[in-house]
């Protein structure tokens, strides 16, 4: 799939799931997230932006994250939509949430030509991959107004199959 693709697909996504008249969208706070992943096995780093509500209890929290390790290098974006049990200003607040998720992923090779092919069924070094996550979480809102979470990500397609992360949002 070419990035051009990868990239409209995900406009068309946005603009079907945000509707216009969102009166609670915008930008309520942005953070740093870090966890691991698995196939292939990588430190994660990235950031998120918590764009609000789109309806009651249904948030949307873009994010990027950037993989490194295990012979390849990927960097995701995922437009997930959280469902929120409860209000993290009472302590903590459970949630679930899928989205869709665009993929870079290169391989490095060494130069004997090996490297982690797990993603590509031919000799190319690097792809595109569109798939999706399935996910689930705990936020606590803590004194400063600030939050913390930690999250579990299933990905579907050529995406890491499992991403354990914790973050923070400002």
């Amino acid at each position: 799939m070419s990035i051009r693709r990868a990239f409209v697909l995900l406009s068309a996504l946005m603009l079907s799931v945000v509707p216009a008249a969102a009166a609670e969208m915008g930008l309520r706070g942005w953070g740093l997230r870090a966890g691991l992943a698995s196939d292939p096995d990588q430190l994660l780093l990235g950031a998120h932006w918590d764009m609000g509500d789109i309806a009651p209890q249904l948030r949307m929290v873009p994010n990027v994250q950037l993989g490194i390790g295990d012979d390849a290098t990927v960097l995701e974006g995922t437009l997930p939509v959280h469902y929120v049990f409860g209000k993290v200003d009472a302590g903590f607040a459970p949630y679930v949430g899928a989205g869709l998720a665009v993929a870079w992923i290169d391989v490095d090779h060494d130069d004997n030509g090996n490297g982690n092919d797990d993603f590509f069924d031919d000799d190319e070094d690097s792809d595109v991959e569109l798939g999706a996550k399935v996910l689930g979480g705990l936020e606590w809102g803590m004194k400063s107004g600030n939050k913390f979470f930690v999250e579990l990500n299933l990905g579907i397609g050529d995406l890491h199959d499992f991403q354990a992360v914790a973050g923070w949002t400002f």
